[in-house]
């Protein structure tokens, strides 16, 4: 990546010379120091009597409008020095809005405060949740890695001495692989993964090739964490506890493009199979002749789902689960092109055709995949609840057990779920403190009202219903307390926030001094028109007349009586005078194509007409009404350029 250069490019001397640029060239309501930067602050780009400009604040603000720090990279010294002289007009127009209190107005406040609330929980777990799952899902792309597994299930609620019984289990099951048993013997003996012990993927624990998404997030990690040859420890999942042995890991090998044919022998006999194979051979007989490997597998291929399609099967990348024959054969094909030699797998014969490869994309390539990848994938809470866990052990957390208990009646049958889904406390109950995180104290009202916001509370055993609730109430709170501080730990986000801030400003005081000025001072709108009429003109235009109708038979009579000499005045009198007309007329004026429908009116005569032309909503019918010249606009018809050109002679005066 390079390096903005305007740290290399930026020296005293430039620094004297954009100030004095400015100050000769910008105007506003604050004004600039006429001094460089002292020479023990060599990082101040330019000074106004407010404040500075650091060379930081610059190149973020550069770097915004370039398109990022490699684009800014590019630049001319001249652009950083026009860009600075705008970036100082902006600074100085946000002063303004400051000396003159719009900061202090309640609607702005309030409309801050939205756009931050809006904002600040879905950038939090954006930052410290989803990026951090992407960028893994992407790392472990890079590699794919075969593997064995053992598992021994036991529910996440199990009772503690089934859970310990079940790890006593598996630890048994790793100490015997250690001391020399046969891993996949073992697999197939005790594992609780019920593939184990069948003939296809997964049998005796073997899963294949795998990388990034195709496991739950933990069974991943401990794969990737443990090296080729070795058993990981024991850990748990979701589903129980595991161990696995690595077999192989390398980079991951180009996606491929595939086509087959396949040939289904229609018995099991000897005869059947010489059948079958003799089919195989005049495909590639034919194939060898130039027939096109698409056209083969349309007509002869006994997979119709894909033979429909030319026997296409998609991209296919080394870790999808595709049957080991089909796998080897499929990736030992080099070139687009290329066809294999004939593939024996449970469902018959086949050929395989490459027809393009692909490499892993760059990150932001694969960014929409890999989030649709993580959007399937249920490892998004498992990392919320890690990181809302993670806040409650830095601030700590106290829960009142005994008044929680009291107050929700967890003793008295369905008191508990009658009182979270729909009773009512006494105000003196609500406002008990129950729980306290960090400096933060809540009530059981805060509770109650949560519970009802959120979800509907389940029929389950009323202290653990109690007890859920208060998990989720303060996973939530604890959300809330690093979304409140979110300016002081991440300096991206205080920016965002700044930058929003200075354009509400900006807008406000433009609104105030500007915009409203320039569009409701009659008697200034008009002088400025006066003073500028030559500048307010139309170019010669043609003038086209639409006819608009739902019925082309109506249009196309119309067309008739206008080739015969009727006048459009006489037709639009009909028109107007007739209570029952349903016929549209209007005038449109171009200086030039426009890309619509009114352009084929430009290739008529003068006086000519169009055929009539269909369109979304009925029909139109053209006529080409003649030239008219160039001429000056009208007050009212500039009235909009005018608004426009007076708001910026307001903005530089």
């Amino acid at each position: 990546m390079q390096v903005f250069r305007l740290r290399a490019l930026i020296q005293p001397t430039f620094v004297l010379f954009v100030l004095a640029l400015i100050g000769s060239g910008c105007s506003g309501p604050a004004t600039v120091q006429q001094t460089a930067a002292p020479p023990d602050d060599p990082n101040v780009v330019a000074r106004y009597t407010q404040g500075v400009i650091t060379l930081d604040d610059f190149e973020r603000a550069y770097a915004k409008t370039a398109g990022g720090r490699d684009a800014a990279a590019d630049d001319s010294l001249q652009a950083y020095v026009d860009f600075l002289e705008r970036y100082l007009d902006f600074r100085l127009k946000v002063q303004a809005a400051l000396d003159a209190g719009l900061d202090r107005d309640s609607s702005l406040q309030q409309e801050i405060a939205a756009y931050r609330e809006q904002l600040a929980r879905p950038y939090l777990l954006e930052q410290e949740v989803k990026a951090p799952l992407l960028r893994d899902l992407y790392e472990k792309k890079k590699e794919v890695l075969s593997a064995s597994h053992i598992l021994i299930r036991v529910a996440p609620d199990a009772a503690p001495e089934d859970t310990l019984a079940a790890y006593q289990k598996m630890v048994a099951l790793r100490d015997s692989v250690l001391a020399g048993a046969d891993f996949g013997e073992l697999a197939v003996r005790h594992s609780e993964d019920p593939s184990a012990q069948g003939d296809g993927l997964g049998a005796r624990g073997y899963l294949g090739y795998f990388s990034g998404g195709r496991m739950v997030k933990a069974f991943e990690d401990w794969a990737y964490r443990t090296p080729p040859g070795e058993v990981s420890p024991v850990f748990r999942t979701r589903y129980g506890y595991h161990i696995i042995q690595v077999h192989e890991r390398k980079p991951r090998p180009d996606d491929i493009h595939l086509r087959h044919i396949m040939v289904r022998p229609k018995g099991q006999t000897a005869a059947d199979t010489a059948a079958a194979l003799a089919r195989l051979d005049s495909i590639r007989t034919m194939l060898a002749a130039g027939e096109p490997f698409e056209k083969l597998a349309e007509t002869y291929s006994d997979d119709k789902g894909s033979a429909r399609n030319g026997g296409d099967l998609g991209w296919i990348s080394y870790d999808s689960p595709l049957i080991t024959p089909l796998h080897q054969a499929a990736f030992a094909l080099e070139n687009p092109g290329d066809v294999s030699e004939p593939v024996l797998t449970r469902f018959g014969y086949h050929l395989l055709k490459l027809d393009e490869r692909r490499s892993l994309p760059s990150f932001e390539e694969d960014l929409p995949n890999l989030e649709k990848t993580l959007a399937r994938l249920p490892r998004s809470n498992d990392a919320q609840k890690a990181f809302t866990r993670g806040i409650r052990e830095r601030l700590g957390v106290t829960v009142d057990s005994a008044l929680v208990e009291r107050v929700f009646a967890v003793d008295q049958g369905d008191s508990t779920f009658y009182l979270l889904s729909r009773g009512s406390l006494p105000d003196s109950l609500r406002a008990l403190p129950f729980a306290t995180m960090g400096q933060a104290t809540y009530t059981v009202g805060a509770l109650l009202d949560f519970a009802r916001s959120k979800t509907s509370p389940r029929r389950i055993d009323n202290r653990r219903l109690l007890y859920d609730t208060i998990d989720r109430f303060l996973d939530d709170r604890a959300i809330d307390l690093e979304v409140s501080a979110l300016e002081e730990r991440d300096p991206t986000f205080r920016e965002t926030m700044q930058e929003f801030r200075d354009g509400l400003l900006l807008f406000r005081l433009m609104e105030d001094s500007v915009w409203t000025v320039a569009s409701t001072d009659s008697a200034g709108l008009y002088a400025y028109y006066q003073a500028h009429a030559d500048a307010y003109w139309f170019p010669e235009r043609t003038r086209v007349i639409a006819f608009h109708h739902r019925s082309d038979s109506l249009l196309n009579a119309l067309k008739a009586r206008m080739e015969a000499g009727e006048s459009v005045a006489t037709i639009a009198r009909e028109a107007y005078e007739d209570p029952l007309n349903t016929l549209r007329i209007d005038t449109t004026y171009l200086s030039g194509p426009t890309n619509s429908v009114y352009d084929r009116a430009l290739d008529l005569p003068a006086g000519g007409l169009s055929d009539v032309i269909s369109q979304a909503k009925g029909f139109v019918l053209l006529r080409n009404d003649g030239l008219e010249p160039p001429r000056a606009k009208t007050f009212e018809e500039a009235r909009a350029e005018v608004i426009n050109d007076y708001q910026q002679e307001l903005e530089q005066a």
